[in-house]
């Protein structure tokens, strides 16, 4: 029994250390976008691939609150040259996101390629079941340290940078951000 005990009280202490760790390297990301000092990695590699991966990181997200995970993924992905690491945080966040504002439901992550205005562009698409939000919450979505309000953080969770975060590399990206919801839905 004290092992068990100890097993259970040392998953609270590293789930708690790797809380932390994500709120300080938010912060750190943050201070780093606003310095200017957030640089660019471009680096082709595999989209299908890393979309896969990202989808593995998350699962026990997903899971945790009875969700499933679809992954949508168009044939002719190829390859991307742009920086795999803020591509992969981005998605997470987004996942990530999803995950905590949905239960007992499905989250998608779709993925296709399309042209705009004579340029290869890829599209990643998050979809959920979940809560929603009302045209007021959509506008505050992407702002630092904001949430839908202060009941979102106390049943929720979060600081309110994930997005922040997400919008500021998907930009620096080359890319956008944009949101679509209905509350309830």
């Amino acid at each position: 029994l004290g092992e068990e005990g100890l097993l259970a009280d040392m998953r609270k202490i590293e789930a708690n250390a790797r809380h932390l760790l994500g709120l300080i390297n938010d912060v750190l990301d943050l201070s780093k976008i606003e310095a200017e000092r957030m640089e660019i990695y471009a680096e082709a590699f595999p989209v299908a691939e890393t979309v896969r991966d990202v989808a593995a990181t998350v699962e026990s997200l997903v899971d945790k609150k009875g969700n499933s995970l679809a992954l949508e993924i168009a044939d002719d992905l190829g390859e991307a040259q742009t920086d795999q690491t803020k591509l992969r945080q981005c998605l997470i966040n987004l996942l990530s996101n999803a995950a905590k504002f949905t239960e007992a439901g499905r989250i998608t992550l779709a993925v296709r390629r399309t042209a705009r205005e004579g340029a290869a562009w890829l599209v990643f698409r998050v979809t959920d079941t979940g809560i929603g939000m009302n045209a007021e919450q959509q506008a505050k979505l992407f702002q630092r340290f904001t949430q839908a309000d202060a009941s979102t953080t106390r049943r929720f969770g979060g600081t309110g940078l994930g997005l922040a975060i997400t919008r500021a590399f998907a930009e620096m990206l080359g890319g956008r951000i944009e949101v679509e919801s209905e509350e309830g839905a």
